[in-house]
């Protein structure tokens, strides 16, 4: 991969046509290029995972941090090892670029294990998480999802898991399409079998649970409008995803951890709101 990025460049710049700087800045522009598709020091594919703020308070921490940021109104970049939670009124989505959406409930803490496209984890510490991921995207690709209880091998693109401390209980379910491995783990976090997910299936896993068996879906049913929100958003992220530049990508991460970013810088100029028009009121006189 490294030579083939070395020929490019040659390529390059013998073609630019106004001298050396202008062959820099070709250079530049084509390391930007190899580098946002992960390509780079031979490093494995990443996604662009991005976190959106959606309602109340959500915070987030990067492993060198010590202390949460408060999640404004941009879409931050996320890094493997990022940390997330939501308070009691909070919601947020996670971007995989355009190919998926994973809604961020309400008291939720959950890790970024790994971001590779060919084997991404997600840690889910507590509370629920709801997920839409393309078909395409997840062709021959691994993405799983880990609690204290249970591991979760997503194999399909419409799912959500759940976790709860009482009972250390995992719920899972899959909605219209899709299939995952369900995954049960002991207290030293062996795994207990492998139970497989269909369409419109719920399984759960606790210290309590001695037998795990797929159940049609009912308690996750509760799911299935944020499910509906995600498909919608999936669309309209199709229609509106703007690829970041690994130096843009670091900036705006950069700023969204120091809190110095109040809206989106993606979505251009913030629009004027319209002040609503004061209509003055007649005083009546009572007649003497």
């Amino acid at each position: 991969m490294r030579l083939v990025q070395v020929c490019l460049i040659a390529f390059i710049a013998a073609a630019a046509p106004c001298g050396a700087q202008d062959a820099e800045e070709y250079r530049k522009m084509l390391d930007e290029m190899m580098k946002s598709g992960g390509a780079s020091a031979g490093q494995p594919p990443q996604w662009d995972a991005r976190l959106k703020k959606i309602s109340g308070e959500v915070f987030l921490k990067s492993s060198e941090a010590a202390e949460w940021t408060s999640v404004g109104a941009a879409e931050v970049p996320l890094d493997p090892d990022d940390s997330i939670k939501t308070g009691s009124s909070g919601s947020a989505e996670v971007y995989l670029e355009n190919q998926g959406v994973i809604a961020v409930s309400r008291n939720t803490e959950l890790e970024v294990g790994t971001l590779e496209k060919e084997d991404s984890e997600l840690k889910l510490l507590l509370g629920a998480i709801i997920a839409k991921l393309e078909k395409v995207a997840m062709k021959k690709r691994k993405f799983s999802v880990r609690t204290p209880s249970a591991v979760c091998a997503v194999r399909g693109t419409e799912f959500a898991v759940e976790h709860s401390r009482f009972n250390n209980e995992t719920a899972a379910a899959v909605f219209e399409e899709g299939s995952v491995s369900f995954m049960p783990l002991d207290k030293d976090g062996k795994e207990l079998g492998e139970y497989i997910l269909e369409p419109d299936t719920e399984i759960f896993a606790s210290a309590q649970i001695k037998r795990h068996k797929a159940v049609r879906l009912a308690r996750m049913l509760k799911h299935r409008g944020q499910m509906a929100k995600n498909r919608e958003r999936v669309r309209a992220l199709r229609r509106s995803w703007k690829p970041l530049s690994m130096e843009r990508r670091d900036a705006v991460r950069r700023a969204a951890l120091r809190g110095e970013i109040k809206r989106t810088e993606l979505e251009g100029p913030p629009k004027k709101k319209k002040r609503p028009s004061r209509v003055r009121r007649k005083s009546s006189r009572k007649g003497s």
